[in-house]
C-alpha cells in the first residue's frame, strides 16, 4: 500500500484535520510545522489566515507531542531492567 504524503497545502485546506493528523508521521509532522511557521512569518497571509494558520499549528504541535510522548514511553520500557522494576 503506498501512502501520499501529506503535504502544508493538505493540512490548510480542511477544516477538521484530525483524521489527517493521525496518518502523519512524525517527521513528516516536523517538516509540515516548519513551513507553516515560516508561511506564518513572512508576513504574506491575511490576518484571517494567519490565524487559522496558527490554530492548525498548535494542533500539529499537540500531535506531535503525543508521538514523542508514546516513543519516550516506549523507551523507558525498553530500558527497563529484565526484573520490571524501573531503576
Amino acid at each position: 500500500m503506498v501512502t501520499k504524503t501529506m503535504t502544508l497545502k493538505d493540512i490548510l485546506a480542511d477544516e477538521d484535520i484530525s483524521s489527517k493528523l493521525s496518518e502523519l508521521s512524525f517527521e513528516d509532522g516536523l517538516k509540515i510545522l516548519d513551513e507553516l511557521v515560516e508561511k506564518v512569518e513572512s508576513g504574506t497571509l491575511a490576518l484571517d489566515k494567519s490565524i487559522l494558520s496558527y490554530e492548525k499549528g498548535v494542533l500539529l504541535i499537540e500531535h506531535l507531542r503525543k508521538q514523542l510522548s508514546g516513543a519516550e514511553a516506549k523507551l523507558k520500557l525498553l530500558q527497563r531492567p529484565a526484573s520490571g522494576k524501573a531503576e
